[in-house]
């Protein structure tokens, strides 16, 4: 009998602590949202309720019509306001439902609002009930234009809503009794949406003394070939000089790449023989150079130098793979390799990053960049660059067979190029923000011992275009790139190197040399189990069982 009794407690106490690490907390809160319909502008509530654990996803409930792009975007915002409170946000789900059907929320134009009311429910604040805002939120945390101002703003007015947020360069002229302030970052808008300031590492800590050093090296490795294989004719030797005693080393060696380009496209249109040999010898050496650098160890130190390194590889592969291949540009692209995979291996010392972690960085990743497509597709109607789902296609293919950082790779090339088309048609004063932005996040990723050799490589692109004539779009695209790169990196650096491990520095620097048979083909590394240990059922059932209180009690409010 004792043991029976003993039994009955043991049991009745594993109950109580597994429903107790199980509870969930469920928090709401309604926004203003801004919207443009048939009559013009209107005022729309919007339901958010946060719910935690969760399983990383937002979802848009009641009111299918809400517009197009409006669940991708709440992802997005998802994502950014769990970065900002520093929590996963694989711990919560999101619900949100448009109260109203009066008139469409504009695609993603209210994500700017729903990233600071879910980070404002994550940080258990309150939102200002006379303020409101419209802008589409970033994964960099820069808050994009939008239309329909105007009436959006005068809606507000007639609201009685004493001050409205709006994208930089957007303010309207002519709207009474409101107050219209620009902001272009997400702690703008919290800031005057909550009153809390988040404190960001100061721009000035960035440090580009591994990039200098890298991209000099790079710089001598290109030039030296493009004077000891093509010599002259394709590159503006003077301007190659400037930029290089300005120490844009980067910017000229990108130079002497596109004049490399030039030369073996020259070479392809030359006879379809020259043309075969230099598709065939770009595809031996894309191959070779993906075995070799999947042998390198990836640490903080060359993390940038092995997603470039991909980025670079793949670019090969998407160009023999399209209808029309371009093997001059594939060739420059596969013979200048070399470089980048010396450089990964030479930095292969510091922290090392565990797959585990990467694992799971490569996977919100891979989930940013299916968001970030349907984000663009949904808002543009048309993609400007048909070549993303592709990209998104096989960095979910990589992402299976285990391959994280060149999935990874892929996936930052979609969030980065949707990002800066969804930014192209910006205002010119967006031009500092986005630069200030990139140097803030770069600060963040250099506090856990990012190096931030591509994002610089990015800002100094943006510097050099920002100095020409009519380049201002050109060095927001780059700004962008650098900003974007500098999240995703960090977000690694911060996440997966974590194991404790540390690389030792190389005593010795092989050189890379491809190998001449064109079978070698890239290893492949098995994906570890993402499923831990088995849970009990508990957890999915009270989840499912509160979703479904909850979108009941949405859709009867």
């Amino acid at each position: 009998m004792r043991k029976l009794v003993l039994i009955a407690v043991l049991a009745a106490f594993l109950v109580a602590t597994t429903w107790q690490s199980y509870t969930v907390k469920v928090s709401s809160v309604e926004i203003n949202a801004l919207a443009v319909g048939p009559t013009g502008g209107a005022v729309l509530p919007i339901q958010i309720t946060l719910i935690t654990p969760g399983d990383g996803r937002a979802y848009v409930v009641g009111v299918p019509e809400a517009g197009q792009g409006f669940g991708p975007s709440a992802q997005i915002a998802l994502y950014t306001a769990s970065r900002l409170a520093g929590v996963p946000y694989t711990n919560y789900t999101a619900l949100l439902r448009v109260l109203s059907a009066d008139a469409q929320v504009g695609g993603p134009s209210a994500s700017g609002y729903i990233t600071v009311a879910l980070y404002a429910l994550m940080k258990e604040m309150n939102l200002k009930n006379d303020t409101a805002m419209t802008g589409t939120i970033l994964p960099d945390g820069l808050i994009g234009p939008v239309g329909g101002v105007s009436q959006k703003v005068g809606a507000a007015a007639e609201k009685g809503i004493k001050t409205v947020l709006v994208p930089i360069g957007e303010a309207p002229s002519g709207v009474r009794g409101v107050r219209v302030i620009e902001i272009g970052t997400v702690e703008e808008a919290i800031y005057y949406l909550t009153g809390e300031r988040i404190d960001t590492p100061p721009p000035s800590s960035v440090d580009d003394a591994v990039f200098k050093n890298i991209s000099k090296k790079l710089f001598n490795d290109i030039y030296s070939y493009y004077n000891s294989t093509i010599g002259r004719g394709y590159v503006d030797v003077g301007l190659i000089n400037r930029l290089k005693a300005q120490g844009y080393y980067y910017a000229a060696a990108s130079l002497i790449y596109q004049g490399i380009v030039n030369y073996y496209r020259d070479q392809a249109a030359s006879s379809r023989r020259t043309y075969r040999d230099l598709y065939d010898k770009a595809l031996q050496m894309a191959k070779a150079a993906e075995s070799e650098l999947s042998k390198i160890p990836v640490t903080i130190n060359n993390l940038d130098l092995v997603v470039a390194s991909y980025t670079r590889i793949y670019e090969v592969y998407f160009m023999a793979n399209s209808s029309n291949p371009d093997a001059g540009a594939m060739y420059a692209r596969a013979v200048t390799l070399r470089s980048w995979i010396d450089e990964a291996r030479q930095m292969a010392y510091g922290p090392a990053l565990n797959d585990t972690g990467l694992a799971e960085i490569a996977l919100l990743y891979l989930d940013y960049a299916k968001s970030m497509y349907a984000y663009l597709e949904t808002t543009y109607g048309v993609l400007v660059n048909s070549d993303l789902s592709s990209v998104v296609q096989l960095a979910e293919d990589l992402y299976r067979r285990g391959h994280y950082l060149a999935s990874m790779a892929n996936s930052i090339e979609v969030i980065a190029e949707a990002a800066a088309t969804l930014m192209s048609q910006a205002s010119d004063k967006y031009v500092s923000v986005a630069k200030e932005r990139a140097l803030t996040n770069m600060a963040r990723a250099a506090t856990c011992g990012y190096t931030n050799t591509l994002p610089l490589s990015y800002l100094q692109f943006g510097d050099y275009y920002r100095t020409r004539q009519d380049g201002a779009p050109l060095a927001l695209g780059y700004y962008i790139m650098a900003s974007i790169y500098s999240t995703a990196m960090g977000d690694v650096a911060c996440t997966a190197a974590k194991s404790g491990a540390v690389m030792p520095r190389p005593s010795l620097s092989p050189v890379y040399t491809p190998p001449s048979s064109t079978n070698e083909q890239a290893a492949t590394r098995t994906a570890p189990s993402m499923g831990g240990e088995e849970k009990t059922v508990i957890l999915p059932l009270v989840l499912a069982l509160l979703a479904a209180v909850a979108l009941i009690y949405a859709s009867r409010r």
